[in-house]
């Protein structure tokens, strides 16, 4: 048998327990592995490279998924459990792992990236990444792999991949990294981004750990709240700057909101009781234009690290520019309004009040109405937000939320439900948690 043949077996195997790959209980099959070059120099050990694995499925297209592959001679493997033993031409029979499980493979893909960068490696700060640095794989992502490389890098290895340039590495090599981590280089291959290097900003805190721990103690949460506003504010002009605007017709944006409720309403019947409020709420779009732009696309307070102030310094740095994982490249790179972003921060901090003991107390309202506007009142200091527009966006986040919780957590469902109902009271202008200005 081919190595392909032997070895597909086993990352099929692998995949099925890998938090990063998208395709768990749809009946995957890894039907091609294509290797690419290798990154080690012919001879050293362990030999790494990069191996694109096709993944097929009965109910849908192909998808590429990247695999970072160590390989040692048998029995010399420091990883716990190799996935499997193959012939290869140039090394002979040798083992297989997930490199990046493994310091040494690591430790060599930089080196070797550094040292002897192949045709694809387009690097733009060498000396911002220390190959001598300890080298952890970070276990709290999930969607792609971050290896990180002492106290002043991070490698990002992309795990499904699409041709093109990948949205996180084009949008930071365009932003000045003042409220967003430095780019240092570029893994390339074929036609697709591997991986990025980019700066570690350490001494921070995750926002959602932040502003959770803050609705847990009913601490106040707005000065934190603001300053993001301010941030948030702040990367749409950089953005602006960076890829341009444009314009887009309201009336446009209503019936693409009206289309992905309907389709929301036969997934949850729960919501098609509000097809009436829900439609007004919409058509308040209409005939209006609207300035569109580069957004981040996917921000909620996760997307957010605060640090501690410092003169000159913003409080809050902005990751993870990729976009909703569930919309294809071209549709996480066409322009919005910013406000889908702003949505967004106002969605999560809603979400942060469940760490409350009791979410639906009137402390833990107060929280988030007392966020909420500071956030507002950060972002809007700087540029102003209508209304009608931010309304319309917030339900049709919320819509989007409950679709998406009553198939992958059913236990949060009544969250953006509860949403749903609280923004279409609002625009009957009925109660509010809200302040009075929004």
């Amino acid at each position: 048998m081919s190595w392909a043949a032997d070895a597909a077996a086993a990352w099929q195997r692998h995949l099925e327990q890998a938090r990063w790959f998208s395709g768990k209980g749809r009946s995957a099959r890894v039907s091609a592995l294509t290797a690419l070059d290798w990154y080690t120099p012919a001879g050293s050990w362990p030999a790494v490279r990069s191996e694109l694995a096709t993944v097929s499925y009965p109910d849908g297209p192909d998808e590429v998924f990247q695999l970072l592959v160590g390989y040692v001679r048998p029995g010399t493997a420091d990883v716990p459990a190799p996935l499997g033993r193959v012939r290869l031409d140039d090394l002979g029979e040798v083992e297989f792992f997930d490199a990046t499980e493994d310091g040494g493979s690591l430790t060599a893909l930089v080196d070797a990236l550094l040292t002897s960068p192949p045709p694809g490696m387009r690097w733009l700060e060498p000396s911002a990444v220390d190959p001598g640095a300890r080298m952890r794989r970070y276990r709290g992502e999930q969607s792609n792999t971050t290896v990180v490389l002492g106290d002043g890098a991070l490698l990002k290895l992309f795990r499904k991949l699409e041709p093109g340039a990948n949205l996180d590495a084009e949008v930071l090599e365009r932003l000045p990294g003042e409220i967003t981590p430095r780019l240092f280089g570029v893994l390339r291959a074929d036609d697709y981004d591997l991986g990025m290097f980019y700066q570690r900003i350490t001494g921070i805190t995750d926002g959602w750990v932040f502003a959770t721990s803050a609705a847990a103690a009913t601490s106040s949460f707005a000065e934190a709240s603001a300053d993001l506003g301010h941030a948030l504010a702040v990367l749409h002009d950089e953005l602006a700057s960076a890829f341009g605007t444009a314009e887009r017709s309201g009336d446009e944006l209503a019936e693409v909101m009206l289309d992905r409720y309907q389709v929301a309403a036969e997934a949850v019947p729960e919501l098609a009781v509000h097809a009436p409020a829900v439609t007004e709420v919409f058509d308040r779009l209409r005939g209006q234009r609207l300035t569109t732009q580069r957004v981040h696309g996917d921000f909620h307070l996760g997307q957010a690290l605060h640090r501690p102030a410092a003169d000159g310094q913003s409080p809050w740095v902005i990751i993870d520019f990729e976009g909703e994982p569930l919309k294809s490249l071209a549709e996480r790179r066409e322009f919005d309004t910013p406000v889908r972003d702003v949505a967004g921060a106002l969605r999560s901090l809603d979400y942060a009040r469940s760490a409350a003991a009791d979410p639906d107390s009137s402390a833990a309202l107060g929280w988030t109405a007392e966020a909420t506007g500071a956030f507002l009142d950060g972002y809007g200091r700087h540029r102003p937000v209508q209304p009608a527009i931010l309304q319309a966006y917030l339900l049709d986040k919320a819509i989007y939320e409950v679709v998406y919780e009553v198939r992958n957590r059913p236990g949060w469902a009544h969250i953006p439900l509860r949403a749903v109902q609280d923004e279409l009271v609002r625009a009957q202008g009925g109660p509010t948690i809200r302040p009075k200005e929004f």
